[in-house]
């Protein structure tokens, strides 16, 4: 009698186990799609937005990446008191006015020596032959006054190799900044379900797959995108309860056979 009652139970739990995992294999996921979406694009496409052209310039299946160029970015160059530039085919070092706001600095020549010096009593000598004797004369008389260039805050300066003109931005009493503008082409990256802003406006991006091919989808429509994506994270959620029942149905069936074969004391 009690192993026929053990196995209507184990019968009950296995067709419970087994209806759940049939309708398991039968179910399948919704999909995220986009009624409407404000753009589709695939590589090596170009989006125009706000005057601003995007060239896509890889689309793959969940993520994208798009060039813009910005035609007068801003660039700098900082410049610390005493370092040594190149202006005018030159090298000059960095000179900065002792005070707490200044507005102006100096480059002043690097100067080198062509005869070999020697240090004497903290004073730097150059030795000079003429007519068979030498004699020692200090650096500061040996070389002429250096060149100096004086430059103020908003002056045109020269910069090797850079044809935009270059200003001087600001002066401190530590540093000397200097700027210019050029085009900067710059890079955008798209995710499945991020946003990424193209001129103003902030779209959600979304990946298919069109013609075997994997296109960006884009959508100011955020309720279209995220019911979508509730509807599946239900179907998850109720996936996972199925293999609830599965799991526990057949581990109740096994329990109730181990337990019907058990010998008794009676």
């Amino acid at each position: 009698m009690q192993r026929r009652a053990a196995a209507v139970s184990v019968v009950v739990f296995l067709l419970l186990a087994a209806g759940a995992y049939t309708f398991i294999g039968a179910a399948q996921q919704p999909d995220v799609t986009l009624e409407d979406p404000d753009h589709t694009l695939s590589a090596s496409e170009t989006l125009t937005v706000a005057g601003t052209s995007y060239s896509f310039t890889e689309v793959s299946d969940g993520s994208a990446t798009a060039e813009w160029t910005n035609e007068s970015a801003r660039y700098t160059e900082t410049w610390e008191a005493d370092d040594t530039v190149v202006y005018e085919g030159d090298n000059y070092s960095v000179a900065i006015p002792n005070q707490t706001d200044p507005s102006e600095f100096e480059l002043r020549e690097v100067q080198t020596v062509d005869r070999p010096t020697v240090e004497q009593n903290g004073t730097t000598y150059v030795i000079v032959e003429e007519d068979g004797e030498r004699r020692l004369v200090e650096r500061d008389e040996y070389l002429p006054e250096p060149v100096v260039h004086e430059f103020s805050e908003g002056d045109a300066i020269e910069r090797p190799d850079n044809d935009n003109e270059t200003v001087v931005a600001s002066v401190t009493n530590t540093s000397v900044t200097i700027e210019w503008f050029a085009p900067r082409t710059n890079e955008l990256s798209f995710a499945e379900g991020e946003n990424t802003t193209l001129g103003d406006t902030a779209y959600l991006a979304h990946f298919e797959q069109q013609g075997g091919e994997s296109v960006l989808q884009l959508t100011t429509d955020y309720q279209d995108y995220n019911s979508d994506v509730a509807a599946q994270s239900t179907f998850h959620e109720r996936m996972n309860g199925l293999w609830g029942i599965v799991i526990l149905s057949s581990l109740a069936a096994a329990l109730l056979v181990m337990l019907a074969f058990m010998p008794s004391r009676y």
